[in-house]
């Protein structure tokens, strides 16, 4: 059921089988997919702990739920997963997905983050959340549901996410992704940074994605 007329989802229900790696381009592929009309996305490759199989599990979920779709089914996580979505008490955010193993609902604050980008009035939602472990940072941002006329610039995400994250981290690679362009970032440490850009057309409602990985800059006391 296509958002319009009913033409580009498909009616059929859909197993997938995500693997472990660290490709964007591959992640992109495979979960902006088309549509199906039931989900269920097994994780049992995915053995550790990763933000880019999180954030664009949750970007898909809030895609199906403005075009008023069942909630993705999530099985197959391992241990480590289901030890940290309950640590960090990711599915107490009301996420757009459910997981068919047991979590523990521990009970706690939700942990917000002060991001300055974002926050514009574009898009009725917006989700960040941060991983944040040894000397590096991991996260995403998620924005659905354009509210504003008009384009928005996936240029002036990325200024802005540079200004955030400058202040604490460095910037190792990000990824920027709307539903029909996206940048990928590399800083590597031989050379000046690199920027590639491609168009990526989709069917999919106007959204705005981000994954990232920083590095954090070491804090230096007086003596």
């Amino acid at each position: 059921m296509n958002r319009l007329d009913g033409s580009f989802v498909s009616s059929q229900a859909g197993v997938f089988y995500p693997y472990q790696h660290q490709d964007f381009y591959a992640m992109d592929s495979l979960f902006l997919s088309p549509l199906k009309g039931e989900e269920i996305w097994d994780f049992q490759s995915i053995t550790q702990v990763q933000l880019g199989f999180l954030g664009f599990l949750t970007l898909r979920g809030y895609l199906r739920e403005q075009l008023q779709m069942p909630k993705i089914k999530v099985r197959g996580l391992s241990k480590h997963w289901r030890s940290y979505l309950a640590k960090e008490n990711f599915l107490g955010n009301e996420i757009p997905w459910e997981t068919l193993d047991f979590i523990p609902n521990l009970v706690g604050e939700k942990t917000e983050f002060d991001s300055s980008f974002g926050k514009k009035g574009h898009w009725d939602v917006e989700f960040h959340f941060e991983r944040k472990e040894g000397d590096t940072t991991s996260l995403f941002f998620v924005a659905t549901n354009k509210q504003s006329e008009g384009d928005v610039a996936i240029s002036d995400l990325m200024k802005e996410f540079l200004l955030y994250s400058q202040t604490n981290h460095y910037l190792e690679r990000a990824y920027i992704r709307k539903e029909n362009s996206s940048y990928l970032y590399l800083n590597a440490k031989e050379t000046n940074p690199r920027v590639f850009y491609r168009e990526n057309n989709t069917e999919f409602p106007a959204f705005l994605f981000l994954v990232a990985e920083l590095k954090n800059k070491s804090i230096i006391h007086p003596n």
